[in-house]
This record gives C-alpha cells, sequence and structure tokens, in this order.
C-alpha cells in the first residue's frame, strides 16, 4: 500500500501539528515497513528518511493509494483516509477570529467537509474528541484518541541555588506562581487574575503572579484590561521576552504551574510541569489523574482553590509532584506512534477490501 502524508502543517511550523509530524511520522515508517510512503520533497522532515520512503515535488504524484495528512486543511483535492485534529480553537472561540468570519462560507466549510469525508480521525486527548463531536456532525467512533508525547526538550528540576537567585530576582524575595500563555483567549488570564484577588484576600503569605510573554509579543486587551482592574495588580507582572535558560529557570522554581486554559490543544506545559517536579493547576482530569490540582476553567472560585489548596497544604503539594513523576510515565512518542500506525493499518486493510470485491 502506498501512502502518502501530507505535511504542509508541519513544514509550516504550527506548533502542535510540528512537534506531532517530527515525533511521529518516522516512527509510522519504521514501524510499516510493509508499506511504501510518499513524502515532498520540501519536507521538513529528516531527509534520512530512506528505505520505503518516496518523495515528490509536485502534488499528486506518486499515485498514493491514500493520504495521511496532518491537518484537514490541507488536502491535494481529496479527502485523505487518515487526518490529525490536534486543536479547534478557531472553532471553540470563533467570535473572537475575524479572519475566519471573512472567508466566504464554501471555504468556511471545507474544514467540516474534509472531517467528514475522511476514514479516520486522530486525535492527541479525549477532551479534544469531546469538543469535535460538539461541534461537527461526525461518527464519535471515526475518531481515535492515540494520546501526545512529551516536549522534545524537557524542563528539569531547578537546584536549590537556582530556585533562590531565581526567587530573588523574580519573585522580589517571595515565592511566586507562574502561568504559561500564547496570547489567545484560551489562556483564560482575565479569570486567572480574579482568582489571584480572591487567593490574596484568603492566604497571607504574598505569592507573586509571574505571566508569560505571548509568542505574539502582547496579550489581548480584555487581559490588560484585567490587570488593570485587579485588586493585585502590583503583584501581578507580565514578564518580558525572555531567553529560552531563564524562562526554564523560572518554571522550574515556581510555587506552582497555574495552567487554567480552555484551549483544545494537548496541554503541554503540564508535562512540563511534571518533568520540572513542579505542581501544577490545570482543568481536564483524563490527563491529570491525580497529578495536578483540578479546577473548572470558567469557575473563577474553583481555581482560586486550587491555587489556596498548595500553597496552605503543602503535602498536597509533594503528593501531586510525585503522582505527576508518575503520570509522565504514561507519555511516549513511541506508543502514539503505534496507536496511529494501527489507524492506517485499519484503513489500508479496509481499502484493500474494497478494492478485491471490486
Amino acid at each position: 500500500m502506498r501512502i502518502e502524508i501530507e505535511t504542509t502543517a508541519l513544514d509550516l511550523k504550527w506548533p502542535a501539528e510540528s512537534l506531532f509530524g517530527q515525533c511521529v511520522i518516522p516512527l509510522i515508517i519504521k514501524s510499516m515497513k510493509g508499506h511504501t510512503f510518499i513524502l515532498h520533497g520540501e519536507s521538513s522532515l529528516p531527509k534520512q528518511l530512506t528505505g520505503n520512503v518516496e518523495y515528490i515535488y509536485n502534488p499528486g504524484d506518486g499515485e498514493p493509494d491514500f493520504c495521511f495528512s496532518l491537518c484537514p486543511l490541507y488536502r491535494y483535492g481529496r479527502n485523505p483516509g487518515v487526518t490529525s485534529v490536534l486543536d479547534i480553537d478557531f472553532k471553540k472561540f470563533f467570535q473572537k477570529k475575524r479572519w475566519w468570519q471573512r472567508l466566504p462560507p464554501d471555504s468556511r466549510e471545507y474544514y467540516s467537509e474534509t472531517l467528514k469525508g475522511t476514514a479516520s480521525i486522530v486525535v492527541s486527548h479525549s477532551a479534544l474528541k469531546e469538543e469535535i463531536l460538539k461541534f461537527y456532525d461526525i461518527e464519535s467512533d471515526k475518531i481515535k484518541v492515540v494520546g501526545y508525547g512529551p516536549p522534545e526538550a524537557p524542563v528539569y528540576p531547578a537546584d536549590e541555588v537556582t530556585r533562590r537567585i531565581t526567587k530573588e530576582v523574580y519573585g522580589k524575595e517571595n515565592s511566586f506562581f507562574f502561568a504559561p500563555a500564547i496570547g489567545h483567549t484560551s489562556d483564560n488570564l482575565e479569570r486567572l487574575f480574579a482568582a489571584y484577588d480572591r487567593f490574596r484576600q484568603r492566604v497571607p503569605e504574598p505569592v507573586r503572579l509571574l505571566v508569560a510573554q505571548p509568542e505574539t509579543g502582547k496579550h489581548l486587551k480584555a487581559v490588560r484590561r484585567a490587570h488593570r482592574q485587579a485588586k493585585y495588580r502590583k503583584d501581578i507582572e507580565f514578564l518580558p521576552r525572555l531567553s529560552d535558560h531563564e524562562y526554564r529557570k523560572i518554571f522550574s522554581s515556581a510555587r506552582a504551574i497555574l495552567y487554567p486554559s480552555l484551549s483544545t490543544r494537548f496541554p503541554l506545559p503540564v508535562l512540563d510541569a511534571w518533568t520540572a517536579e513542579v505542581p501544577v493547576v490545570y482543568t481536564d482530569n483524563d490527563i491529570l489523574r491525580g497529578a495536578g490540582a483540578l479546577v473548572q476553567g470558567e469557575d473563577i472560585n474553583s481555581i482560586a482553590e486550587g491555587m489556596v489548596s498548595l500553597v496552605t497544604t503543602p503535602f498536597l503539594a509533594s503528593g501531586l509532584v510525585e503522582n505527576g513523576k508518575r503520570r509522565l510515565q504514561d507519555f511516549s512518542w513511541e506508543a502514539v506512534a503505534e496507536k496511529v500506525a494501527e489507524v492506517l493499518r485499519s484503513v489500508t486493510d479496509q481499502s484493500s477490501s474494497r478494492s478485491s470485491e471490486q
């Protein structure tokens, strides 16, 4: 069977698709030696992929039996046999995406049509599957949860000296929370700032809140407005752009990682917290399973309670860290690749059966 792999999303360096593709595709090719994989010559995948790999330079060349696409937005005139969907934030936060609203109706339906026409859809976690089913009329059995793996460069625990110096410099002699951010509505920072006010009113220890600068370079207007309105805004600090080394020092020296994100993407900051051995606040129990403080992302009181519990109950925080180290073992790219390969094999078997019947 000849399988084309559509890697445009990877080549454009879309964060979720890029990491997924770079880590999974080479493993799939290696494990499915009885099949031929067709890659585009301009793909940013390693060129040392050889053996059962062919490279093409024009869309449509190679005469594939079906296509595996990293994103439903990319297909060369036909539905892929299998596609991955790694976030649908553009759909969940539709009103915030004016560029999407400006597209003609037929273009906006392109994504939906692709999902309906593909044989199988692979997703990273159960919450994403539920969001897809909420917005698209698709059979549940078509969507396969294959998991996700760790970042390529994990954040490791900070030593005591690094923690002390980082606390002095960024915490102004106080411990601090750290909130990752991507500059999107899903960061949920407005609720986090309101929750921080309630935390400070309940806990005498002045734990500061440091907020990462998003890759876009600035936070949304609503976030900046929420910051101005916060009672304890002097202890909420928007960090400048940091070097990777400095970012890791702050992350691993934090009292806790606050990540009440509403994004449909896989929560990599949670895995970073586990490798850094720092307690984490997050919103999805299917991911945490006892390895973090579970909160309701749309409930300010719930977020505040998570912060309070980690600061006022040290044995809880340390227990969550230990659970995180164990939970981390459940996430590996090898396991993800094998599950994706199983989906591809299933589609190839179905395709072969149809061909033989004809």
